[in-house]
């Protein structure tokens, strides 16, 4: 696939000084989407929290509110306001615990028909070439595609 690594790269158990990682999703200069476990030592995976990075434009026009409205009408996703230069400062980070299915909720309905991330990735695509080639783990990226691509063909059954 030409897009993999000279658009998107997808790194497993990076190493970070801030946690432990399972998993990053890159687009172009920009981490998009992460999952780090919030026991480092433990066996649940599902103890972690996601974060994944959206187009705040397109968050608030698909919502048709303010971040700060959206930030205080959801109980169970984080908002975070981002200024990342990657994203010409049009990025919001949303973060929710794994095993929380209140979160898995607020998420759908705050990404809504995928806008918000389709226009923060549009973007970074343009940016050109991430630093992140090195860590990208062209195994786990063509496991995660046969998963995708099963799981749709599971739906149109």
């Amino acid at each position: 696939m030409a897009e993999e690594v000279e658009q998107w790269t997808l790194s497993c158990l990076p190493s970070t000084n801030r946690g432990a990682r399972l998993f990053t999703l890159n687009i172009g200069p920009m981490e998009v989407l992460f999952v780090e476990r919030a026991d480092a030592v433990g066996d649940d995976l599902a103890a972690g929290f996601m974060s994944l990075y959206v187009s705040r434009s397109a968050l608030e026009e698909e919502a048709g509110a303010s971040i700060e409205s959206l930030a205080q009408a959801v109980t169970a996703v984080e908002l975070v306001p981002s200024r990342l230069a990657s994203a010409d400062g049009d990025a919001v980070r949303l973060v929710a615990h794994l095993a929380d299915e209140a979160a898995a909720d607020e998420l759908d309905a705050l990404i809504g028909s995928g806008l918000p991330i389709r226009r923060l990735a549009e973007k970074l695509v343009t940016k050109g070439r991430g630093p992140y080639e090195q860590y990208h783990n062209p195994w786990f990226a063509a496991a995660v595609l046969e998963e995708i691509e099963r799981n749709a063909e599971a739906e149109k059954r």
